[in-house]
């Protein structure tokens, strides 16, 4: 992908980031057919679909439970990384030899969905708040990069 069209990306990451009610961060992550350069399918953080509109009855439930970013991650929202392969399976598109683009480093749960959806690339801007998620990428074969502004 052209520097141009990454810039893109990215700033289409940033901005489906701000669609995220999630009062302790924002992503945005698109999902592209690298061969066609064409977007197979983006996601954010957030609630499950449905008329919620945070993850608790009260607010943010992570921040109710005082869990650390990078830990539980299967308590809170889904993550934009996750919604986008949910969406894409939901349409039926395939996300077999595609790229992620996301506006911050995949978590380890996050990065085990990527690895077993056969996404073979993942581009990131963020440092993210653990390195495990980079970490299993890389150890699974999957190519990562980190675009630093």
């Amino acid at each position: 992908m052209n520097k141009r069209h990454l810039a893109a990306r990215l700033s289409y990451c940033h901005t489906l980031a701000e669609l995220s009610p999630c009062p302790r961060a924002q992503y945005g992550a698109l999902i592209i057919d690298s061969a066609k350069n064409i977007i197979i399918s983006e996601g954010w953080n957030g609630p499950p679909r449905g008329p919620a509109t945070s993850c608790g009855p009260n607010g943010c439930t992570r921040s109710e439970l005082e869990i650390p970013s990078g830990q539980r991650c299967e308590v809170g929202c889904h993550h934009a990384e996750a919604n986008a392969i949910t969406n894409a399976a939901r349409r039926g598109a395939s996300t077999e030899g595609a790229l992620l683009v996301v506006s911050g480093a995949p978590c380890l749960s996050c990065a085990k969905l990527i690895h077993h959806a056969g996404i073979t690339q993942v581009i990131y801007q963020q440092a993210g708040r653990s390195k495990e998620g980079v970490l299993y990428l890389v150890s699974h074969g999957v190519k990562v990069h980190r675009i630093v502004n």
